[in-house]
């Protein structure tokens, strides 16, 4: 009678082993998924009074862009470039946006994540001078253009909505 209560006793310790040992962590959340890949800002430039206000802005628009930075405040317009060149910013293509429109739309490709751009901007060049660049438009939700940081993790998609004025312009950032 013993050696059977031993037993069991034994059967029971070995069964609670292998029960415990199954559990691992029991009824803990599953561990998140991180994501993994560049991300992507994606923005809407909104053009107040749509493409008539226009009119409004100086005679020649050679192209306008849209870019983001690393650093704020940022150097003189010759500096800016310099930014791109290093690295240290991003924009949304040597190519124009849209021109003479009520809105446009851009997309760009965050390579180097995470990443927080302090100083997200929509440009308008007057030139073929790359350096002829002025300040249309800011990240921001202030009356007086302070600019909202803007972070991008791994493998997000972050968008954005800045409004144009061409009556009412940012002041430069240098």
């Amino acid at each position: 009678m013993n050696l059977k209560i031993h037993t069991m006793t034994s059967y029971a310790y070995l069964f609670l082993f292998f029960l415990l040992l199954s559990c691992g962590e029991g009824l803990a959340p599953p561990e998140p998924e991180l994501k993994k890949g560049p991300g992507v800002l994606r923005g809407t430039i909104i053009y107040v009074g749509g493409a008539d206000s226009w009119t409004n802005a100086p005679d020649s628009v050679v192209a306008i862009r849209a870019a983001g930075f690393l650093s704020y405040p940022l150097p003189d317009s010759a500096g800016i470039i310099n930014e791109l060149l290093n690295g240290r910013a991003i924009i949304s293509g040597f190519t124009s946006l849209p021109l003479y429109v009520d809105s446009a739309t851009f997309e760009i490709p965050i390579e180097n994540t995470p990443t927080t751009l302090k100083y997200f901007a929509i440009s308008q060049q007057t030139s073929i001078d790359l350096n002829d660049q002025t300040i249309i438009g800011v990240y921001s939700n202030s009356p007086d253009f302070t600019p909202l940081p803007i972070t991008i993790g791994s493998g997000d998609t972050v968008s954005i909505t800045i409004n144009v004025d061409f009556r009412k312009r940012p002041p430069q950032p240098f």
